[in-house]
């Protein structure tokens, strides 16, 4: 058990680390921008024109947080909200064109990051660790899982 406790605990350090390394890198490169909200250009990036309640459900944030990115965004000049014709009720979110056009430096700027951490480890060594952690992902989000309380 001591074993699953240290992978959590180095898992945790990593995704913070990571998010520092990133936000820093977006801000060094004059683009003010923080991890959540890149990710949320991203699902944009896949698939604009879409509302608030697939990208909860893509980034599996809270309506609350994504509001809050969202209004950042906005802020900024990356996206806008556009009220459906159909249902007054229903936004979509749809990029700028200064959205389109920070794809491709922020989508540099990542994979440059994930080089410079990859440099060291090998490929095999990748794989191996992604299979572990989807492992114990799957396992703790399926709704069969006896020990987790819905």
């Amino acid at each position: 058990m001591e074993d699953v406790r240290e992978l959590v605990t180095y898992i945790s350090q990593a995704e913070r680390g990571y998010t520092k390394l990133l936000n820093r890198a977006f801000l060094k490169a004059g683009y003010d921008l923080s991890r959540e909200q890149y990710e949320l250009l991203r699902v944009l990036w896949v698939e604009d024109h879409v509302n608030q309640q697939t990208i909860s459900r893509r980034l599996q944030k809270d309506k609350y947080n994504v509001t809050k990115l969202l209004n950042t965004l906005t802020k900024r000049g990356f996206v806008q909200r556009k009220m459906c014709q159909e249902d007054k009720r229903n936004n979509f979110v749809v990029l700028t064109n200064k959205g389109i056009q920070v794809q491709q430096a922020l989508n540099e700027i990542e994979e440059q990051i994930h080089a410079d951490l990859t440099f060291f480890i090998t490929s095999e060594e990748m794989k191996s660790g992604v299979w572990v952690l989807r492992k114990m992902t799957d396992m703790m989000t399926k709704s069969s899982y006896p020990f987790i309380m819905k």
